[in-house]
Formats: structure tokens, C-alpha cells, sequence
């Protein structure tokens, strides 16, 4: 019985050497970092939409639209109107709630032409729209 007991020591001594020099490994000699080439544009559609919606949110409250045309833009620099729109379509089809995708197109809603196509011109993006 005692041989068992030491059995059971040993094994789970072992285990727990074997877990610290892993960590102590991973920690010393090859540490975690964050990615070094990490755009916004380069986010997958569910992060996009989140961001999309937090500027619909300040925009809601600011309501200033170059600002959120301004802050869409770094998230998607060639065309932000075409992230709301794509944001919208997201959230729809994983059910976000209907208050958060009406916040989104009220946004889309308060863009008019005119004031796209100003905002695109100072951004020096002519075309766009």
C-alpha cells in the first residue's frame, strides 16, 4: 500500500513539473504577442459590425456625422457607407437586437449625398459614393 502511495506522488510530482517547465518555457523563451500587422480593415464581419454600431451609438448622442464618417473610415477606408450597409445586413441575419440595427440605419438614414460626397472630397476620395 505505501508503494502505491508513492506511485501516486511520483506521477502527480511529475505532472506538475512537467506543466511548470511548459509554462516557464512558453513565458521565457517564446512569449505571446499581439499581431504586428493588424488593421481595422483586415476584421472579420462580426467585429466590423460592432464597430459599426458603436459609431451608430456616438452618433446618436453627437450627432455629428463627419466625425462618424471619420471614425467608419477606420474601419473601412474605401467606402464607409458600404459598412453600415453590410453591417446592418450582419446583424440581421445573427439577430442582433432591433434596437441596436436601428441605431445602424439611422445612421446609414442621416447620410445624405451631398454631405457623402463633401466628406469623401476632404478625404480625397473622389468617386466615391
Amino acid at each position: 500500500m505505501k508503494q502505491k502511495g508513492l506511485r501516486i506522488f511520483f506521477f502527480i510530482l511529475a505532472i506538475l513539473l512537467g506543466a511548470g517547465a511548459g509554462m516557464a518555457f512558453g513565458w521565457l523563451f517564446m512569449p505571446a504577442s499581439a499581431p504586428k500587422n493588424a488593421d481595422l480593415p483586415q476584421l472579420r464581419a462580426d467585429y466590423k459590425t460592432d464597430l459599426a454600431l458603436m459609431v451608430a451609438e456616438t452618433y446618436a448622442r453627437e450627432k455629428d456625422l463627419y466625425a462618424a464618417l471619420d471614425r467608419l473610415a477606420r474601419i473601412e477606408p474605401d467606402d464607409p457607407y458600404s459598412l453600415l450597409v453590410n453591417a446592418v445586413n450582419y446583424a440581421q441575419g445573427v439577430g442582433y437586437q432591433e434596437s441596436d440595427v436601428n441605431l445602424i440605419k439611422a445612421l446609414i438614414d442621416a447620410i445624405d449625398p451631398a454631405a457623402y460626397r463633401d466628406w469623401s472630397e476632404r478625404q480625397g476620395n473622389h468617386g466615391q459614393q
